[in-house]
Order: C-alpha cells, then structure tokens, then sequence
C-alpha cells in the first residue's frame, strides 16, 4: 500500500505486488525516505539517479530543495519521458521559471552550453514569432544532443495564454509540428508552455 509519509494517510491500495517490493529492495530501491530529512547532497544524488545523470552537479545552492520542488521536477521528467504535454499554472512569482531553469541547470551538469530557450509570450505575440523561436530551440537542441555529453534541451513559453496566437503553441506543444511539419525527431528538445490562472470576472467588471 502506498501511504503519505508526511500524515500517513493511505493514498492507494495494493500499489504492487510483494515479489515486485522484494526484488525492488534487494536492488538498494529505498522506500519510506523522509526526503525532507536528507542532506543538500543526497537531494540532489537522488534526483540525478531518476534523471539519469552520472555526475550530478549541485547548479544552484540557493534553491530550496523542498519535497514539493523535486515532486513536481519529477513529473515534469516522467510526462517529457512519456511524450505528455507539460503546462505549468501558477500565479506570476510563484518560481516557474526557475523551477523549469534549475530542471535545465542538472541536466546539463555543468557543461558550458545553454539548453533552456526562455521565450517570453505577450499580447503581440505573432504565430510567425512563436514557429521562429521554435526553429532556433530545434538547432540548439540539435548541438546539446550532439555534444560529447548529450543532453536535452527545453523551450519554455512563459504567460502562453496572453496571446491570441495561443493556437500555435498548441500546435508546437500538442501536436509537436511547425505549420503542419514534424518537429526534427531525436533532436532532445522538449516544450513547456506556462500560464497564468484565469479569474472571473465581476458583475462590475
């Protein structure tokens, strides 16, 4: 069964089986680690094993390593790894940006090259802007992959939803095309579009 360490509370039942959970143990998988516990150190050695990083640097020792961080580090990896649309919500300040940045920073574990392409979306944001900037993330994510080291690179659309052009980060996200054509395949470029939560308008307003 698979409980919330922090309050116990049952989450799920029978989440696998018994020779499953055996073999897993016998393997060194640790199970019931209190990560809030860990040193800075194991943190970031933890995160690099399921990222699969052999050497994992620490790339910002200013951000707090909370359990919520790294969950949602994770799931960002496990939907690029499942070929899932990522969109992250969250009110302006709120760490996106830095979170997808820090996600970016381990990737590359130190090497000298720049694998986020931040691009900032506004109301003039045009559909031939958005397909540009796409273009140059597909040829520096083409350079990363080919780098000795060999790592993925992300195109982060922040404030997506300010613009009318909405339709072609759907496209570059969803669809994974540019004007109907195919985004190059095992180029290690990965997209993530953030938005701002919506409000409801007042009678007055």
């Amino acid at each position: 069964d698979a409980f919330d360490p922090a309050s116990g509370r049952l989450i799920k039942e029978s989440v696998m089986s018994q020779q499953l959970y055996d073999g897993l143990k016998q393997q060194g998988v640790p199970f019931n680690t209190d990560f809030d516990h860990l040193s800075r150190g194991e943190k970031i050695k933890c995160i690099g094993n399921v990222l699969g990083i052999q050497k994992c640097l620490d790339p910002d020792e200013t951000y707090e390593l909370t359990t919520d961080n790294m969950l949602k580090i994770l799931a960002i990896h496990m939907r690029f790894r499942c070929g899932i649309p990522v969109i992250i919500m969250g009110e302006t300040g709120c760490g996106k940006t830095r979170l997808v940045k820090f996600l970016c920073e381990l990737q590359k574990s130190g090497v000298d090259k720049e694998n986020m392409k931040l691009v900032k979306v506004h109301g003039g944001s045009t559909s031939d802007m958005i397909y540009a900037k796409v273009r140059e993330a597909e040829s520096m994510a083409a350079t990363n992959k080919d780098n000795k080291d060999g790592f993925n690179s992300v195109l982060f659309f922040d404030e997506a939803n300010t613009t009318e052009a909405i339709c072609s980060i759907k496209e570059v996200l969803c669809d994974k095309t540019v004007k109907g054509h195919t985004l190059a395949p095992d180029c290690g470029l990965h997209i993530i579009a953030a938005c701002n939560p919506y409000r409801k308008h007042t009678e007055e307003m």
